[in-house]
């Protein structure tokens, strides 16, 4: 009976060891305020009852900048606080990240992830020659790697997160100006995000991010015209506790 108990207490031991090196996040995030509100409540209680930080919640917002010829491409963004279905969920994001992370009782720790996103971006366009705005909407997958360092013990009060990871943007949707075909339409291309969180608090960590495109939207542009989008946002994690710390 004893030798149950103890092997019972090993094979704990051995998966709270391993969960602790397993790192795992679903990101979801909008630029619309009434969507990420509501978004922070549901992800905080997913949180809360699943007793794990499962959730990173952002706020995003994306500029453009682009020109054919040496004559800008005009852009206006959607109204954050719109109801409508375009407004609610426009510049939205989903993905997972699974990997490793290291916990060593230092103020030093690591990981490595890999990563897959989806991504719609809307935004209204003034094209030279046009007469008024249009709409564009991009939808892509984006696959990718990261590297996290974490500065500060894994349980610290107060800990620094730096975040850097590249992705592979596959174009999976698009509708304006040229139609709704993404072959011969939207490029393929590397994008690269960084981030850094403020983290370790017993009820949330937050942070701020950039992601940045290194290739053009629009295929078959003219020499030295371009079109690229650069996001900018702030990610909350709210972790409520259940009678022990969390830590991220």
């Amino acid at each position: 009976m004893v030798l149950m108990l103890m092997y019972g207490l090993i094979l704990l031991h051995s998966d709270a060891y391993a969960q602790r090196h397993f790192y795992h996040r679903l990101d979801v995030g909008s630029s619309n305020i009434y969507t990420f509100v509501v978004s922070n409540i549901v992800t905080g209680y997913a949180n809360y009852l699943t007793h794990d930080i499962l959730f990173d919640n952002s706020y995003v917002y994306t500029l453009y900048s682009g020109d054919i010829d040496g004559i800008e491409i005009k852009t206006k963004g959607f109204g954050p606080m719109g109801v409508t279905a375009r407004e609610l969920f426009n510049d939205s994001f989903g993905g997972v990240k699974l990997g490793y992370q290291s916990d060593f009782i230092s103020a030093f720790n690591w990981g490595l992830y890999a990563s897959v996103h989806y991504k719609v971006n809307q935004v209204k366009t003034l094209f030279p020659e046009m007469e008024d705005y249009g709409n564009e909407r991009f939808q892509y997958l984006k696959p990718g790697v990261g590297v996290l360092f974490t500065f500060g013990d894994m349980e610290s009060k107060v800990k620094v997160q730096i975040e850097a990871a590249a992705r592979y943007d596959i174009p999976m949707g698009y509708k304006g100006m040229a139609g709704t075909k993404v072959n011969g339409v939207l490029n393929k291309g590397i994008s690269s995000h960084f981030s850094v969180k403020v983290a370790g608090y017993s009820w949330l960590s937050a942070g701020l991010f950039a992601d940045f495109n290194h290739y053009d939207l629009y295929r078959n542009m003219t020499e030295g015209s371009h079109f690229k989008p650069y996001s900018f946002g702030v990610t909350f994690t709210i972790t409520p506790k259940r009678g022990e710390d969390l830590y991220d």
